[in-house]
């Protein structure tokens, strides 16, 4: 199994530091507004990693923090907290904003089928403990303070850029901050902010009230819950600098050196022309619109169809064209469900075992899903003649459905392999099915669709057999 580090540029082959257990940490969202779709496209692909994991024998433990203070607006050392500045804003308290925006995170993220990380810590549960790395950091010569303010200083530390390529003689003076007069560096970076007058977001510290920076409350929470040195350390691409260049350098000021093995990074959400969403250019789509538009299955598919690593464009084209090929999956497995026959079918299960041979193959490469999913539309078209004609008995479709069972651990999008028993819809809908048949029988095509219109309604996929028997698909 390989993955792609950051770190070294290429695909590594994956070893974990305790033997069949994998230790992640994930950025986590800035609680001052509702996730975006990037946020989305995000989480999803790390879901799939986590599952993917898991479906390989491996036992995860998942961290995702959740920022809710600490955030400077432009990521830079001078300026407001950006929760603090979004609720003076809408004039409410910062942590009313938080917990309405960590409640929509949860429901955007649940709807998406996104298991919850098996901890999400907050940054304000952690001062204590920011408060003592930071005094650590000042202790060992890596920090200093100056107003207020603490600052890492990167001088100070070894290989500075070495995640992101930007070194000290790479980067250009006041190119990514304001130079504030008495910093040692100009890339020096807050790890503990004075709070402004106004600010509620403030805590007691040694160097006056404040709050910490951004990137100290990734490295403590990291390490408190996953230790000094875990497996895999996750998020956009966009947190490669400065956000994990930072952590790196906290990391090392801390003595703790290199915090994590694999630093693994998912691809930019674009628009469908490629130009990066933004409300500016009136192409920014919220996860409640795309939900609406779409289904959150149908978008959660969208997202796991292209490769984590790589920028995938959405819109109205791509999106139809992802939801065809769900649509494909779907009829696929109705007809399995539901076209049993009583031959057993030797080159079905052959075909088989070479999917799922295939499927692992492309998912240990990288989690390449759109070529793991290729694997699977290709077993579709050569077994679909023979699911279609009843070629195949009991046995095949169960180590058929068995598979697509435990591959839906992961993708979570093929909700025909759902037992829907339970489904309160489903002696309603029979009993519509057979009332729907006594009217076609006498030839009734009025009231005959009358009824079918009741079942489309009620989010039912109805198939008209040759036979005149009629089978049903809850959605």
């Amino acid at each position: 199994m390989k993955i792609y580090n950051t770190l070294s540029k290429s695909k590594e082959d994956f070893k974990t530091i305790t033997p069949n257990e994998v230790r992640m940490y994930v950025c986590g969202v800035t609680v001052y507004m509702p996730p975006h779709l990037g946020h989305a496209r995000t989480y999803v692909a790390y879901d799939v990693i986590k599952e993917y994991l898991e479906f390989k024998g491996y036992k995860v433990f998942y961290v995702r923090n959740i920022t809710d203070a600490g955030s400077i607006v432009g990521d830079a050392d001078q300026g407001e907290d950006k929760i603090q500045l979004k609720a003076n804003e809408m004039h409410v308290h910062p942590m009313e904003l938080v917990d309405m925006n960590i409640r929509a995170m949860w429901y955007y993220l649940d709807s998406l089928r996104c298991a919850r990380p098996n901890i999400s810590p907050r940054a304000t549960g952690h001062i204590l403990d920011i408060i003592t790395a930071v005094q650590k950091m000042i202790d060992s010569g890596f920090a200093y303070e100056l107003d207020g303010d603490v600052y890492c200083d990167v001088t100070k530390i070894k290989n500075y850029g070495i995640l992101s390529g930007n070194t000290l003689d790479a980067l250009n003076a006041g190119a990514r901050i304001e130079v504030k007069s008495g910093k040692h560096s100009p890339y020096d970076f807050t790890v503990w902010k004075k709070a402004q007058d106004k600010s509620v977001l403030r805590w007691p510290s040694p160097w006056g009230e404040g709050y910490p920076g951004w990137h100290i409350e990734c490295t403590v929470m990291s390490t408190k819950y996953l230790g000094s040195h875990f497996d895999i350390h996750g998020g956009g691409r966009d947190l490669a600098f400065p956000h994990h260049e930072n952590e790196i350098a906290q990391s090392q000021a801390l003595g703790c050196g290199m915090p994590a093995n694999y630093w693994v990074h998912t691809g930019m959400l674009l628009a469908q022309d490629g130009s990066k969403m933004s409300k500016s250019a009136g192409n920014f789509v919220t996860i409640e619109d795309a939900m609406q538009k779409w289904g959150a299955r149908s978008l959660r598919w969208f997202f796991v169809s292209g490769h984590y690593n790589s920028p995938i464009k959405y819109g109205d084209d791509v999106m139809a064209a992802s939801n065809a090929g769900l649509e494909r999956i779907d009829n696929f497995l109705f007809n399995l469900q539901n076209n049993v026959g009583n031959t057993h079918n030797a080159t079905l299960s052959a075909n088989l075992d070479t999917l799922k041979d295939r499927f692992v193959a492309e998912m240990d490469d990288d989690f390449n899903t759109p070529n793991a999913i290729s694997a699977i539309f290709d077993f579709i078209k050569e077994a679909n003649q023979s699911i279609t004609n009843h070629e195949f008995d009991k046995a095949n479709q169960d180590e058929i459905l068995d598979f697509f069972k435990e591959i839906n651990k992961i993708f979570k999008c093929f909700d025909t392999l759902e037992n829907k028993q339970a489904d309160n819809r489903q002696e309603i809908v029979q009993k519509l099915i057979d009332e729907r048949n006594a009217y076609r029988k006498v030839k009734d095509f009025a009231k005959a669709d009358e009824i079918k219109a009741k079942i489309l309604a009620m989010n039912v996929e109805i198939l008209d057999n040759k036979d005149g028997t009629t089978t049903f698909r809850l959605k």
